[in-house]
C-alpha cells in the first residue's frame, strides 16, 4: 500500500463514515472516491469560491494590526480582517465582531475543519474573543494583536490549541 492510499484510509477512519458510503477505492489506479460529507460543502458553487477567500486573506499577510481598523491602509483587528476578506472576495457582508461571527453558519468540530471556516479563540478571558480563517493543514490566518501583522499560524501550537473555542462554516444565505 502506498503513502497516498494509507493517508486516505487514515482520513476515512477518523471521519467515521461507514464503508458502505465509499463508492470505490481502487489502489492500483489511484482512483479514490471520498464520501460526500468530506467535501468542502454540499453547495459546489460555494465550494468553488473558497479559494477566493483564501487568496484574499493571503494577499493581506503583513498588514499591521490596528484595533478597530477596517482597511489595509490603516490595518485590521481580527474581526474586521475576516469581514473585509469576505466582502472583497465574495461581496458578502458579515457582522463586525468575533462574537457575532461565531453565531453565523454551521458549528464545525475541530477535526472537520475545512479551508474557509472561521476559527475562534478565547484570548481575552472570553469565549469567541478572537477569530481567524482556516486555510488548511492545521493553519489559520488572522490579525493577532497590536504590534503584529496579519500572519499564518498553526492551530496545533500549544497556545492556540488551549484557547480554541470553536469553528463555524459561513452560510452565504445567512449573510447580511
Amino acid at each position: 500500500m502506498n503513502f497516498k492510499a494509507l493517508l486516505i484510509l487514515l482520513i476515512l477512519s477518523f471521519s467515521s463514515p461507514s464503508w458502505a458510503e465509499v463508492d470505490s477505492i481502487n489502489l492500483s489506479s489511484q482512483e479514490i472516491v471520498v464520501p460526500s460529507e468530506l467535501t468542502p460543502t454540499t453547495d459546489k458553487q460555494w465550494a468553488n469560491k473558497i479559494p477566493l477567500i483564501i487568496d484574499k486573506a493571503y494577499e493581506l499577510t503583513g498588514v499591521k494590526y490596528k484595533l478597530g481598523g477596517s482597511k489595509p491602509e490603516t490595518g485590521f483587528d481580527c474581526s474586521q480582517f475576516v469581514k473585509y476578506v469576505f466582502e472583497q472576495a465574495l461581496n458578502l457582508s458579515l457582522p463586525p465582531s468575533a462574537r457575532s461571527l461565531s453565531k453565523m453558519g454551521e458549528t464545525i468540530k475541530f477535526e472537520n475543519l475545512q479551508p474557509g471556516d472561521l476559527v475562534f479563540f478565547n484570548t481575552r478571558k472570553s469565549k469567541f474573543s478572537h477569530v481567524g480563517i482556516y486555510v488548511g493543514n492545521n493553519e489559520f490566518i488572522h490579525a493577532p494583536r497590536t504590534g503584529k501583522t496579519i500572519r499564518v499560524e498553526n492551530l496545533t501550537k500549544n497556545y492556540w490549541l488551549k484557547r480554541f473555542s470553536g469553528a463555524t462554516r459561513v452560510d452565504p444565505a445567512e449573510t447580511l
